[in-house]
């Protein structure tokens, strides 16, 4: 075997800290907790003062923890932008520096795909977007469309831009509801050129179907979302508990499910 061939040994303290990163990414460590001390780690990886110390380092200097005075290091809180299950649009949360800004990456009428039977007609106006907030893209977006939306919206009017207000304005089609599901998936190839990340992370999918007021379906649409950037809310309690009524068990324990379903898909792809 040539030298050129010959596998490169990791550094101990890169070790450590890949694997310290492992566990904040599994959120096993909360924003806010204390993080394991100098000697715990020693203990735990077998490794000298030093090396953890320069794990530790790498860790602050990525912004995954800091040192509280009295306390020690603390996990830092994590950027990530949160969407609601139910509803459209992203919402920042501390770390993330910007707006959320969305650039069109296709635009055209395509064929009706087979499996899109919401929509008539043999043609369908098919979008692809990416959202990021600064350097950092935080989901691609597919979606396919009515063929007659497109004399109404063109290309340009889609750049950071909001396609439900557009619908709404131009042709008076409001979204008044639909049917959204999440699955954990892996990136492909595509996908992860897209995302700015690595082949086979873990991603959030958010498919959906948004209807109008008498049922007549909008948009079909698929969401792929950065696992390391995005969280998903769910509100627990209906508004109609809320307002004092009865709550609507049978909602909350399938939402309740559908997020148990998604995590237990995140850890299977950790792993």
């Amino acid at each position: 075997m040539s030298p050129s061939a010959t596998p490169r040994r990791v550094p101990l303290h890169s070790q450590v800290a890949q694997s310290l990163r492992q566990r904040l990414e599994s959120r096993d460590l909360r924003p806010g907790d204390l993080f394991p001390t100098e000697a715990a780690l020693q203990e735990e990886f077998g490794v000298s003062r030093s090396v953890v110390r320069q794990a530790l380092a790498s860790l602050e200097a990525d912004g995954l923890i800091h040192k509280v005075q009295g306390r020690g290091s603390v996990v830092a809180d994590h950027s990530e932008v949160h969407r609601d299950v139910l509803s459209p649009g992203l919402t920042l949360r501390p770390g993330h520096q910007g707006l959320v800004r969305t650039r069109v990456t296709s635009y055209g009428l395509v064929p009706r795909p087979d499996h899109l039977h919401s929509i008539t007609g043999d043609e369908v106006l098919e979008l692809g977007r990416v959202r990021s907030v600064g350097d950092v893209v935080l989901s691609y977006i597919r979606t396919w469309l009515p063929a007659d939306v497109a004399d109404a919206v063109a290309e340009a009017d889609l750049e950071d831009a909001s396609l439900h207000q557009l619908l709404a304005e131009r042709l008076g089609r409001q979204v008044a509801g639909g049917r959204n599901q999440i699955r954990a998936v892996a990136a492909t190839q595509r996908l992860a050129e897209r995302l700015g990340v690595v082949e086979g992370s873990p991603l959030l999918l958010l498919e959906g179907r948004s209807v109008d007021r008498d049922g007549a379906t909008l948009e079909e649409f698929s969401t792929w979302h950065r696992g390391d950037q995005a969280a998903f809310d769910v509100e627990a309690m209906p508004p109609s508990a809320r307002d004092g009524a009865p709550p609507d068990r049978e909602r909350i324990e399938r939402l309740a499910d559908t997020v148990q379903d998604v995590l237990a898909e995140l850890e299977q792809l950790r792993r």
